[in-house]
């Protein structure tokens, strides 16, 4: 049984910068604590952070955001949901979730939004467990601007 505490937060203490970081690069998003560091700094002010904690160990963290737009009421989005995968199946994901939904219920939010991959279908079954409902199905576009800039730039003679 792990001991497990779910600790609220705006920013981390910098020593759990490094955990962050290999929990995110285990996941495939490759991380160094500057980057952590870097990213944190930039948050809007409403953003959250939960961390699950076992002792001064995080075994995985989500990443609350309250979007605005129009044609929604103000969502509480989790950005972010990771677990360690030593930790996953303990229990660690669903208490962050039910975290997640405190802060989204005291907030006084309308709602709470969930986004995942749809090759993640492990994920989709864990939300649909906790009484969550496919909301729509999208595509994500990105271009990546630096490829752009670094075209634009113009080219130098070798010598």
């Amino acid at each position: 049984m792990l001991n497990l505490q779910i600790v609220r937060t705006r920013h981390p203490p910098e020593p759990y910068f490094a955990q962050i970081a290999a929990l995110q690069t285990e996941a495939g998003y490759p991380s160094m604590p500057e980057d952590i560091r870097r990213r944190l700094e930039v948050l809007p002010r409403e953003d959250r952070l939960l961390l699950a904690m076992s002792g001064e160990t995080v075994l995985g963290y989500a990443h609350l955001r309250v979007a605005h737009d129009l044609l929604n009421e103000e969502t509480a989005e989790v950005v972010v949901l990771l677990v360690g995968k030593a930790h996953r199946r303990r229990g660690v994901g669903r208490r962050l979730i039910a975290a997640a939904e405190t802060w989204a219920l005291e907030s006084g939010r309308a709602r709470l939004l969930l986004r995942t991959d749809v090759v993640r279908t492990d994920a989709h079954a864990f939300y649909i467990a906790l009484g969550y409902e496919e909301a729509s199905t999208s595509l994500e576009f990105v271009r990546d601007l630096e490829k752009v800039r670094r075209a634009d730039r113009p080219t130098r003679p070798t010598t």
